[in-house]
Parts: structure tokens; sequence; C-alpha cells
């Protein structure tokens, strides 16, 4: 079940998270508009060469999907109490 945007917003109260860890939480709790919902799944879809062209134009979104992916901001996120 998505969270509400009320929880979303106290979650990121409660933290100093950076914007591209803001955008992550966003994403994981589907609370993007359509058009950053499309941008995520083409970052996801990316190869390397690709994400690199599209961290040109969306840095903030390309980092926190590395940041997700490839490091531990999801154990960061869970050793803060949101479910994700």
């Amino acid at each position: 079940m998505p969270a509400t945007h009320e929880q979303i917003s106290a979650a990121m109260k409660q933290f100093e998270y950076d914007e591209s860890a803001i955008w992550v939480i966003k994403w994981q709790f589907r609370a993007l508009g359509g058009f950053e919902t499309a941008l995520a799944e083409a970052i996801i879809k990316a190869d390397e060469e690709n994400l690199y062209k599209l961290r040109q134009g969306f840095p903030v979104q390309v980092d926190g999907y590395r940041r997700w992916a490839q490091g531990n901001l999801g154990d960061e996120f869970r050793k803060a109490g949101l479910s994700i």
C-alpha cells in the first residue's frame, strides 16, 4: 500500500536527506508525478552509456537511483524506520 503524502513528508522531515535521497523516497512510495515516474522507468532500463546521458539532464535522479541500486541507501532508510 503506498504511503500517504503526509507520511512521506513526516519521514523526510525527521531526517536530513539530500535531494537525491528524497527523490528515491518519493519513487519508492509511488509519489512521483507522471513525468518523473516515466523518467524513473527510463533510468532503470538504461545501460551505462544512456545513464550518462540521462545524468546530464537529471543528475539528482540518476545519482539517487545509483545510490539505491548500487549503494546502501536502502539500508539507511530502513535504519531510519522507513519501510522501503
